[in-house]
C-alpha cells in the first residue's frame, strides 16, 4: 500500500467544531512549544506566529510553563487578537495560585481575556481531587469564566488517559488536550481509544491533539519505521480530533505542516493500521511522555517538536 500517493491533493485548511465552544477551528494549530518555548528569539518567533495567522491558523496555544512563549504571543498578536482563539493554562493546583498565574499570563499576552483556560498536565488521580476540591484550581477557572475573563474551560494531560477520563466527570468542561499519535495507538489503554473516541464523545469535549511527532521521537530510520512528517500528521488528523497543535521551529517547518494539512485526506482504517505498525519497534521513545516510560522529559528535542 503506497500511502504517499495520497499526498497529492490540494485544498483549503479544513475546520472542525471545537466541542461546545461554538468555534470552528482549523485542523492544524500552533503549539506554544518549539521555538516559542526554548530555542527561539523574538524576531523568529513573531514571524512564526504572524505567518501562522496569514496561512489560516486561528487556534494559538501557550502556557506559563513554556518559557518566553507567552511574551512572544503578546508581541505577535497585537492587532489580530480579536480574530484568533487564544488558549493558555495553569499548572498551579490551587485557586489562589492559579489566579496569580492568570494575572501574569494576561500581562505577558497583552490581553484582557482568554478564549480557553486549561488545568495543565494532570498526571494522577490524587491531583484530580486536589484541583477539584475546596480552594482548588477548578474554582479559579469557574470564577474567571463567571467574570468573563475566560470564555471556555478545559484540561490537559499526557501520562495516563484514565486520569483524563475521570477529570471529565468532575465538571462540564469544553475541551481536552491529550496525545494523539500513531505510536500511542499501540498502547493499552491509548489516549485515542479512551479519550478521543470515548470520554470526549460522551461529554461533548473538543479534542485537541498533541505529541503528534513526540518531539521527533516518533520517527525511525529503520526500513519499516515511520519516516515522514506527512504520515505522522495525516494519521493524527484522521482521528476524531477538533485540531492538533504542533510546535514549529521555523517558518519553513510551519509552511510544510500547513501544506500537509491543506492536502489532508482521511486515512482508511487499513491505512491507519499500516502507519501504526511502523511505530511498534519505536514505541518507548515515541511514547516517552507516558507514565509507563517515565512521564514528561524535555531533553533531546528534535526537529519536529510536540
Amino acid at each position: 500500500m503506497n500511502l504517499e500517493t495520497l499526498h497529492e491533493a490540494k485544498g483549503k485548511l479544513a475546520t472542525r467544531r471545537l466541542g461546545a465552544t461554538g468555534f470552528k477551528v482549523p485542523i492544524l494549530s500552533l503549539g506554544g512549544q518549539g521555538s516559542l518555548e526554548t530555542h527561539g528569539n523574538m524576531d523568529n518567533c513573531v514571524k512564526i506566529i504572524r505567518r501562522a495567522y496569514e496561512l489560516g491558523l486561528r487556534y494559538f496555544d501557550t502556557a506559563p510553563a513554556y518559557g518566553p512563549s507567552e511574551s512572544y504571543y503578546g508581541e505577535a498578536l497585537q492587532g489580530i487578537r480579536s480574530k484568533i482563539f487564544l488558549a493558555c493554562k495553569t499548572d498551579e493546583r490551587t485557586r489562589d495560585g492559579s489566579l496569580k498565574l492568570l494575572e501574569k499570563s494576561l500581562k505577558k499576552l497583552k490581553t484582557d481575556h482568554l478564549d480557553l483556560w486549561q488545568i495543565h498536565h494532570l498526571r494522577a488521580m490524587d491531583e484530580i481531587s486536589e484541583v477539584t476540591g475546596k480552594d482548588g484550581a477548578l474554582q479559579a477557572l469557574i470564577e474567571m469564566q463567571e467574570q468573563k475573563v475566560v470564555k471556555h474551560l478545559g484540561f490537559t494531560g499526557h501520562e495516563d488517559p484514565k486520569v483524563l477520563a475521570e477529570m471529565a466527570k468532575r465538571h462540564s468542561f469544553d475541551t481536552v488536550l491529550c496525545p494523539i499519535n500513531a505510536a500511542d495507538a499501540n498502547m493499552n489503554p491509548s489516549f485515542i481509544a479512551v479519550v478521543a473516541k470515548g470520554t470526549a464523545q460522551k461529554h461533548n469535549l473538543g479534542v485537541i491533539g498533541m505529541k503528534v511527532f513526540a518531539q521527533g521521537f516518533i520517527f525511525d530510520k529503520k526500513r519499516d519505521g515511520l519516516r515522514t512528517v506527512w504520515e505522522a500528521l495525516t494519521y493524527s488528523l484522521s482521528q476524531p480530533v477538533s485540531t492538533v497543535i504542533v510546535g514549529m521551529g521555523s517558518v519553513a517547518q510551519l509552511e510544510e505542516n500547513v501544506a500537509i494539512a491543506k492536502s489532508f485526506i482521511p486515512l482508511s482504517a487499513a491505512q491507519q493500521k499500516l502507519v501504526e505498525s511502523k511505530t511498534k519497534s519505536n514505541i518507548r521513545r515515541a511514547c516517552f511522555f507516558r507514565k509507563e516510560f517515565g512521564g514528561y522529559n524535555s531533553r533531546n528535542r528534535l526537529a519536529q517538536p510536540d
